[in-house]
């Protein structure tokens, strides 16, 4: 298929929404070359690449690259270069056998959640950290039908904006590791004497225990290996909890934060303790802040920025019981001593109201100048696919953190009316609707049956768009569209799939869509392809 174009779409004065399955608006890859077989894809490159940008494959000898989608992607050398916009998949020829090596998007737009729905990386648990000019970000793969799984992501950008993951790994704990296919809650990566190391809590058994790992790598990347257990200087007793985080202050001093777990949820609470070396605590330094923090459930992570050190934590939505286990808000304390006393200074961003019945974890990190907070978020209402998303910060004059709102254009600004592609997965608002979950082609579509609320949080006006254009399967089952910017109704005649607005301001807006079905009928608006244009 060729990179498809939208000139139509492009008239001055039009505003339009175009939704249709990804892998039918964007190119797909081919069939792959010829060969003698197929080896099983081990450690898969993804990147995120502009019209005419560049990728770097690593060298090695006797390997050749081949491009499946030439029509998206050229190879020259170890180089490949982007000809437009799609999906691209690169494979690898050596020693007579061909593996899929990387898949390439070209053209992705800036939006939350962060990386392209193919790739198929529920990233969770984000810790964000500023490696040499660089955010490398160490989580989670939701990847089973739970919580996380026996997997670790890991993904770097130089800006925020391009974003590439070498894949997620079981295998990367084949040397060493006592107990495959258990589930790693959470990881969080350092860089101490010239070592990239990975620190998380593996399941040793789901009844027991979560103990405490490290592992090293010559890449923050991975692939990490010298897999050992993180142990207590005196009693040499394996470090049970969850949720690892790593801390260096500025005096050189590395510090590791987590939350026991051998304690019902309810008495949850983090502890800090001290690096003797990179898998030993020093017993003697653990201090308990729980009493300083409000309904701590999970997810500790310490920064600090002009002398204040901030302890970030999910918070539960009120007290904590077996009944109400709801940790949505991604809250904060300060204090001027690590290992003094705290002051609980409340919520950072909350997804209390956001669909999908998941929790929140997440950190922030200064990048160029500025902070950002790294967290995730459900993904079509599903709780156990959580996504990667990214917001700015903001502090006072105190050095307190004004409070971010959750928003589909994340860090980058309002999404324009001019041509680029964004998606309904976006959506902060999804009220009523369903989603289909069966396959990779059709996950995310939002089934319309009766009344149901899209939001997007928020789209930058003109004010001289006039028509709103909903595609996807069966929309003449729709039976009427109101559209809403910032609660004011800009448009509700609805005919052949177009909204007729009326009355466009300019500026920033919170767009909202209230679409109801013909009764008894549904309409199907897939999520994975939803594109504006405008004046």
């Amino acid at each position: 298929m060729k990179a498809h174009t939208l000139p139509h779409l492009l008239t001055v004065g039009l505003f339009a929404f175009a939704l249709s399955a990804l892998f039918s608006t964007m190119p797909t890859a081919s069939a792959a070359p010829a060969a003698q077989a197929i080896a099983p894809v081990r450690d898969k490159h993804y990147a995120m690449l502009d019209k005419n940008g560049t990728y770097e494959l690593p060298a090695a000898k006797g390997r050749q690259y081949i491009s499946a989608s030439s029509e998206i992607v050229r190879i020259e050398g170890n180089t490949v270069r982007a000809l437009a916009d799609g999906e691209a998949l690169i494979y690898a020829l050596e020693n007579a056998r061909i593996s899929e090596f990387a898949h390439l998007t070209v053209g992705w737009p800036l939006q939350n959640p962060v990386l392209p729905y193919s790739w198929g990386l529920n990233m969770a648990d984000p810790e964000a950290h500023n490696f040499d000019g660089k955010i490398q970000i160490f989580g989670s793969l939701d990847a089973t039908r739970g919580y996380c799984s026996p997997y670790y992501l890991s993904l770097r950008t130089p800006d925020l904006k391009h974003w590439e993951s070498h894949g997620y790994y079981l295998s990367s704990f084949d040397e060493g590791i006592p107990h495959r296919g258990r589930i790693l809650w959470d990881s969080d990566g350092a860089i101490h004497n010239g070592k990239n190391l990975l620190y998380g809590f593996f399941e040793w058994n789901s009844r027991t225990a979560n103990y405490m790992f490290v592992m090293d790598s010559t890449d923050p990347m991975g692939r990490y290996k010298n897999f050992r257990w993180i142990t207590g200087d005196k009693s040499k007793q394996k470090i049970d909890g969850i949720s690892a985080q790593v801390f260096a202050d500025d005096d050189g001093t590395r510090y590791i934060v987590y939350a026991p777990t051998l304690q019902p949820v309810e008495n949850n609470y983090p502890v800090i303790a001290r690096l003797v070396d990179d898998s030993t605590i020093a017993e003697d330094s653990r201090k308990n802040i729980g009493n300083f923090l409000k309904d701590f459930y999970e997810g500790p992570s310490l920064r600090k920025r002009n002398g204040i050190y901030y302890f970030i934590y999910a918070e539960n939505t009120g007290r904590i019981t077996e009944r109400n286990r709801k940790p949505t808000r991604l809250s904060y304390a300060t204090s001027t001593n690590l290992l003094g006393e705290w002051t609980y200074r409340g919520t950072i961003i909350t997804i209390e109201d956001l669909p999908g019945d998941t929790n929140i974890q997440g950190s922030i990190e200064p990048f160029n100048g500025e902070w950002y907070v790294f967290y995730h978020r459900a993904t079509n209402n599903m709780g156990s696919r959580r996504a990667l998303c990214v917001e700015k910060l903001t502090f006072d004059k105190g050095g307190l953190i004004k409070p971010v709102v959750p928003t589909s254009s994340g860090a980058w600004g309002p999404f324009s009316t001019n041509g680029k592609p964004i998606y309904f997965n976006t959506a902060v608002i999804k009220k009523n609707s369903q989603f289909v979950r069966e396959n990779d082609t059709g996950f995310g579509s939002a089934l319309i049956r009766n009344t149901v609320e899209l939001g997007i949080r928020y789209v930058l006006f003109t004010g001289k768009e006039s028509k709103i254009l909903l595609q996807g399967k069966e929309i003449e089952n729709i039976d009427s569209v109101r559209v809403l910017a910032n609660g004011k109704l800009i448009g509700d005649k609805f005919e052949n799939g177009t909204v007729t607005l009326k009355d466009v301001e300019p500026g920033e807006k919170e767009l909202l869509f209230i679409i109801t079905a013909k009764t008894g009928k549904t309409a199907k608006l897939d999520t994975h392809s939803y594109q504006i244009s405008g004046a």
